[in-house]
């Protein structure tokens, strides 16, 4: 429970299951927004059964609101299984990835066969419920109507962020592509450091060069002057 209660104090969304012992072990987080595997868990009917007990999102954050999704486990992995052709059309890099999840959540223990998302925090920034569940609406329908949308290829933006728990596996363990994935993103994020190193280094060569010509021309003015 405890780790259930700590993750309950970030920014974000986050993806649990309930384990044999009762604790509720977060396997991933979300940052901002809602990681792009899970919204291909949810069908418009989750939507639904959201938005009926809710009522508007209180203005003052003080208040309790219900924003968590209990999926079918079996019901929502078929459901992303069937969505398969569409991260093959648009996502190819990220399909071993998505392969890797699918199989890690199917084997991993929830105990009472619930796939449990919470959105407290993102769902937070809109001012109703009928307001955030209408944007995920409008996003679980790229998927059915084959419309491409805009995400990251990364682990951060497909999966979320991986969290250390008690479960058996951990997915970044288990999964190569996971691993992969990883590797590319920092590495990249380094070349960019590089790179704008290299640009700041530029810029400063091509400053001091400017600032020497200056100098000499000023000199050979000053030389001309005095000899005239």
């Amino acid at each position: 429970m405890k780790e259930r209660e700590q993750a309950g104090r970030r920014k974000g969304s986050y993806l649990f299951a309930r384990l044999d012992s009762g604790e509720e072990a977060v396997l991933f987080e979300g940052s901002n927004c809602i990681p792009f595997f899970w919204l291909m868990l949810l069908g418009q009917e989750d939507m639904d059964a959201l938005c009926e007990p809710a009522g508007p999102c209180p203005a003052d954050g003080t208040a309790q609101r219900n924003c968590r999704f209990e999926l079918d486990k079996l019901r929502a992995l078929i459901r992303a299984g069937d969505r398969r052709d569409y991260v093959a059309q648009y996502y190819a890099s990220c399909l071993p990835l998505f392969d890797d999840w699918l199989y890690f959540m199917q084997i991993t223990d929830f105990s009472d066969r619930k796939i449990c998302l919470d959105t407290d925090e993102i769902r937070a920034c809109y001012e109703t419920s009928e307001d955030f569940v209408d944007s995920l609406r409008k996003a679980v329908a790229c998927f059915d109507e084959n419309r491409e949308t805009w995400y990251e290829s990364t682990v951060a933006a497909t999966c979320g962020h991986e969290c250390r728990n008690r479960t058996e596996r951990s997915f970044s363990d288990f999964s190569e592509a996971c691993r992969e994935m990883s590797r590319q993103t920092a590495f990249s994020r380094f070349d960019k450091k590089i790179h704008l190193e290299r640009k700041r280094s530029v810029g400063g060569k091509t400053a001091r060069a400017v600032l020497i010509m200056l100098f000499v021309a000023s000199l050979a003015a000053a030389v001309f002057f005095l000899c005239t």
